[in-house]
């Protein structure tokens, strides 16, 4: 499972909001005290972990009801199956357990009384046959039985509640029977069960807040290692019990004997003296730290590393729970990760959780007030808060909206700097420079193609935007001031292994061309620049033969949108000579027509160039 939305009422700032997230990386953005940290501590109450607790002060002032409502939407396996009623596995959408989009939908609820807050109670959210006053997984297996025979049916098994409810709804739920929302209890006795399967497949949950880092006095800031040494020596409690008892045997006798020799002696004093044995708790005996080579302790360092510790430390913690739990969902919840960090360390950092993100069953979610990091990531993946005319938190979603207010939020700028605009006649524009590297030095090899028009000329301007990132859109809208025609070239990216990171940039081309204006898009028919580098040139430079070279029949549909062209490199260089310390990209200048007519690239690109020096005319 994974967090399709958040849904908030009656809780601090929020009235009534939904929040959607994406299934990866989410980034939220928004002024100071407008409610980012709600929504992550929201989620920590929900999952139970503690580390945030609920209590009357968390109800809306301007609530409209004497309850706060916590409700998070996920997005199910179709295949899990869960053991609802201790008989057999059943699946989530045969019960009608789903809402009417077809995920699932847990709220929690508080209500308030005299001032207090009740205990939570847990509900289903469900778009459920409306034949059936009382669902059908609410019913005690007798009741059960009782319908089948009222109904004169039989199931396969009646002896399994699961069973029964499958034969009930085959009979009963037909084309006139509509479904209809209804919340199912599942405090109840009947509905208990549910929930105790439920929440052995909920995703963990790991909350890292950013103020931890700012309590000088906090032991766990001193030495955020202090818990780990703690955990590890736990497990050899019993072994230095049996240790420690032996010792104080033994030191016990040692004593004994001692006044047993005073009193021969005839010393008074001795009546008056026992044995005391004491001795220092097992985690008190070891200290765990992180030294570097000028011999400076942890707990000396300044905070910025010390919090790079700690939550690296936390994502430890958390990936052994995860291990523990076994192919769990999980989501790390991190708020403003780039406190007390260097820029360099702020990319890496973040660099480091959008690659976690894109792994299976992971989800990030963390604030940030950062413009680097707002523009590291595609525009969906940004969450931004806002304000009504009433001062309320709202979240933004009409994308142009989003990205507007965004920009003015944190400060961003366009990076793009031109000179001498009116020379420039069109702008063309890629994901990144190697692409323009690409484009330039086969433009200059090939004579077909610098015969249509040179690219070198000062009144065509290349530049790179970085995707579908927040730069972008930036600086798209920048270009778009100039009143200058744009050409927009943009990978495919078909050889991903997500299916969502696979033409991401079609609908941003659809859109570009759909303008009534002069600009242009243009999806690469090949993966990456990459795959436009013919296997011959790949042979020559690395030194080992491709499956082109081995007569594969299907290698020209590989190498154009199955590999990942990089990776083919390392995982098959022979030589010593760095494979990729020389960019594949740069091997373009050895390029020839002959070879990108056989890549059926030839005509594709001669396009490009068209389409330049139709746009400058």
């Amino acid at each position: 499972m994974i967090i399709k939305s958040l849904n908030l009422k009656n809780f601090r700032a929020y009235k009534e909001t939904k929040i959607n997230f994406d299934e990866h990386m989410n980034v939220i953005i928004g002024k100071n005290d407008i409610g980012k940290s709600t929504i992550i501590e929201a989620l920590d109450i929900f999952f139970g972990q503690e580390v945030i607790k609920i209590d009357i002060t968390d109800w809306n002032k301007e609530h409209n009801q004497d309850k706060i409502v916590i409700g998070v939407e996920f997005i199910v396996d179709e295949n899990l199956e869960i053991v609802i009623d201790s008989t057999n596995p059943t699946k989530l959408r045969d019960e009608y357990l789903l809402n009417s989009e077809g995920y699932l939908e847990i709220f929690k609820e508080f209500t308030i009384s005299n001032d207090k807050l009740s205990k939570e109670k847990v509900y289903l959210n469900t778009n459920y046959p409306e034949c059936y006053e009382i669902p059908l997984i609410n019913l005690k297996i007798k009741d059960l039985q009782n319908k089948l025979k009222e109904q004169g049916l039989k199931s396969n098994n009646d002896k399994k509640s699961a069973e029964i409810r499958k034969t009930l709804y085959s009979n009963d739920v037909i084309d006139e029977v509509s479904l209809v929302n209804k919340i199912i209890d599942l405090q109840k006795d009947d509905g208990k069960n549910i929930w105790e399967s439920l929440q052995k497949e909920l995703p963990l949950y790991f909350l890292f807040q950013s103020d931890r880092a700012n309590k000088d006095s906090d032991s766990d800031i001193q030495n955020p290692l202090k818990t780990a040494t703690k955990r590890i020596v736990a497990n050899f409690e019993d072994d230095f019990k049996k240790i420690k008892d032996s010792l104080e045997e033994k030191l016990n006798q040692i004593g004994i004997d001692t006044i047993d020799k005073m009193k021969d002696m005839g010393l008074d004093v001795a009546n008056s003296l026992t044995p005391k044995v004491t001795n220092k708790n097992l985690d008190t005996l070891f200290s765990f730290s992180l030294e570097s080579d000028d011999g400076i302790a942890l707990n000396k360092r300044g905070s910025g590393f010390r919090r790079m510790v700690m939550l690296n430390y936390f994502r430890a913690e958390a990936e052994r729970k995860i291990n523990e739990k076994k192919n769990k969902n999980v989501i790390y919840a991190i708020e403003e990760p780039e406190t007390a960090q260097h820029p360099n360390h702020q990319k890496i950092l973040i660099e480091a959780l959008i690659e976690l993100s894109n792994k299976n069953n992971h989800q990030i979610i963390i604030t940030t007030h950062t413009p680097e990091i707002a523009k590291m990531v595609d525009s969906n993946n940004l969450i931004l808060i806002n304000k009504d005319e009433d001062a309320n938190p709202i979240i933004v979603e009409d994308n142009e909206s989003k990205i507007d207010l965004i920009a003015k939020t944190l400060g961003i700028l366009p990076k793009i700097n031109l000179e001498n605009v009116q020379k420039i006649k069109v702008v063309v524009c890629f994901e990144g420079y190697t692409d323009i590297e690409f484009v330039k030095n086969i433009n200059q090899n090939i004579q077909d193609f610098k015969d249509i028009i040179d690219i070198t000329n000062e009144s065509i301007f290349l530049v790179f935007l970085g995707g579908s990132t927040l730069e972008h859109w930036i600086n798209n809208k920048y270009l778009d001031k100039l009143n200058i025609p744009q050409l927009h070239i943009y990978d495919s990216d078909s050889n991903q292994p997500s299916e969502r990171n696979r033409h991401k940039y079609k609908k941003i081309i659809e859109r570009i061309n759909k303008q009534d204006n002069k600009n242009y898009g243009i999806e690469t028919k090949k993966a990456e620049i990459e795959n436009y580098i013919h296997p011959d040139i790949i042979k020559e430079e690395y030194e080992f033969e491709t499956y082109y070279h081995t007569g594969d029949p299907d290698w020209l549909d590989r190498w154009s949108n199955k590999e990942n062209l990089p990776d083919y490199v390392k995982n098959n260089k022979t030589n010593n000579n760095e494979a990729l310390k020389k960019q594949i990209h740069k091997l373009s200048h050895k390029l020839t027509k002959e070879h990108l007519v056989e890549l059926e690239a030839f005509e594709e690109i001669k396009s490009w160039f068209e389409k330049i020096k139709e746009l400058s005319e």
